[in-house]
């Protein structure tokens, strides 16, 4: 696993270390990230945990890398979840919402559980680097980006950024552009997919954020970008959009408008983002 501490000390989230360890204070969310590539092959034994489809995807990838990043990626989350809601994680189901958010399919008894049913999950992947984010009683978004430098970020944000986006990403030093726009994109996309609605959807009412945090770490040579979003709690009262809070300034925005903490911009989640989407095309 891949080992960071730079999420430590956030109120909100807990960083594990370990793929086994406890998942004990349900009160926050849970994180684990993952060196893929470190994974050990799965033999035929240990392939026996995936199910029938994805051992079929993962055979259907002509690359070997692509191959045991998939196997790695779908045995780490069933060995994840499986203790988190009490079962054995080849007996774990998933499907996927009508906009792509993947959630639990869950077995009879276990789906009786509350425990069970208020779970919810997310994960990304970029390239070789995997995070998994579980919460209980709130909805959590996650994202990561694998830093590309021969993107020209300036030319992806002229043409699919808003304007004040833009306007925002320009006015910093040149050094500083490639990260911030590294940041506000999984910023946005992490939002995003608290909702499930997917970023290039249409704009629906958003979700009031109780944490939105950055994060950047260095695997090798590769620099990783990232944010988690989690929701205040699907127990509040989820239809009046009032506005959302400034996480940094704890200043109220307008309704129509998302405020990324420190980043200082206004994002508009119905942006349009296929070439974006394109040249950050995940794996597997």
């Amino acid at each position: 696993m891949i080992c960071m501490g730079v999420l430590r000390g956030t109120p909100a989230f807990i960083v594990h270390s370990a793929t086994n360890e406890p998942v004990r204070e349900l009160d926050r969310a849970h994180v684990w990230f993952w060196d893929l590539d470190a994974v050990p092959q799965l033999d035929t034994a240990r392939r026996v945990v995936l199910s029938p489809n994805e051992r079929g995807r993962a055979d259907r990838l002509r690359s070997l890398r692509l191959r045991r990043r998939f196997e790695a990626r779908c045995m780490l989350v069933r060995h994840v979840l499986g203790p988190v809601v009490g079962v054995s994680p080849e007996a774990l189901a998933f499907e996927t919402t009508a906009n792509g958010k993947p959630r639990l399919v869950l077995p009879g008894r276990a789906a009786a559980g509350g425990r069970v049913a208020a779970l919810d999950f997310n994960l990304s992947h970029s390239e070789n680097v995997l995070v998994l984010a579980v919460a209980l009683d709130r909805r959590v978004g996650v994202d990561i980006e694998v830093v590309q430098p021969g993107v020209d970020v300036r030319a992806v944000a002229e043409a699919q950024f808003t304007a004040g986006e833009l306007a925002w990403l320009r006015a910093l030093p040149p050094e500083q552009q490639r990260p911030a726009f590294y940041r506000l994109w999984t910023r946005r996309e992490a939002i995003s997919k608290v909702s499930g609605q997917g970023i290039a959807s249409p704009p629906v009412a958003t979700p009031s954020l109780a944490a939105l945090h950055s994060f950047q770490f260095r695997l090798g040579k590769t620099d990783v970008i990232g944010a988690l979003a989690l929701d205040v709690g699907v127990r509040r009262d989820a239809t009046a959009d009032r506005g959302r809070v400034d996480l940094a300034t704890g200043l109220r925005s307008r309704p129509s408008e998302r405020v990324l903490g420190r980043l200082g911009a206004t994002v508009e989640l119905g942006s349009a983002v296929g070439a974006a989407q394109r040249i950050f095309a995940k794996e597997g």
